[in-house]
Formats: C-alpha cells, structure tokens, sequence
C-alpha cells in the first residue's frame, strides 16, 4: 500500500478514535452525548486499572536493557585485556 494511503487510513481512525472519546463535546445529540460520556468513565476505569501493570512492563524493560548493557561492558573489558 502507497505510504499516503496509509497515511490517510491512520488519520480516519486517529479522528474517530478521538470522536468515540470526544462526542459529548462536539456533538450535543443524545446518542453522542451517551457514547462520549459512557467512553471517558470506561477509559478512566481502564486506565487505573492497566497503570500499575504498565509500570511493572516498563521497569522490567528497562532493567532487561541496563542488565544486557552490563553485559556487553563486561565482555567489552574481557576482549580488551584479552588483546593486550
């Protein structure tokens, strides 16, 4: 696929991703005002509920990062006394 295709396919659902949180605000018709107010209340609920789990995943990236940097230094001394 073209890239601007892509990118036009990318801005449809960023704009209705927005709409879908969104439609209380820009539309003030009952079905917009219902689905933007029932959307906001669940994304709250779910993102105090996956906050702590998105915490856990980053400080264990970040350690599997610095633990295997530790490692690369480590054989980086090794070869370099090896050398000499």
């Amino acid at each position: 696929m073209h890239s601007a295709i892509k990118l036009i396919v990318g801005l449809l659902i960023f704009l209705a991703g927005l709409y879908w949180y969104l439609a209380d605000v820009i539309g003030q018709n009952m079905a917009a005002s219902w689905l933007g107010h029932s959307a906001i209340t669940a994304l709250k609920t779910v993102f105090i509920g996956v906050f702590g789990l998105v915490l856990i995943f980053i400080g264990a990236l970040v350690i599997w990062i610095e633990y295997e940097d530790l490692k690369w230094e480590m054989q980086d001394k090794k070869s370099s006394h090896k050398k000499e």
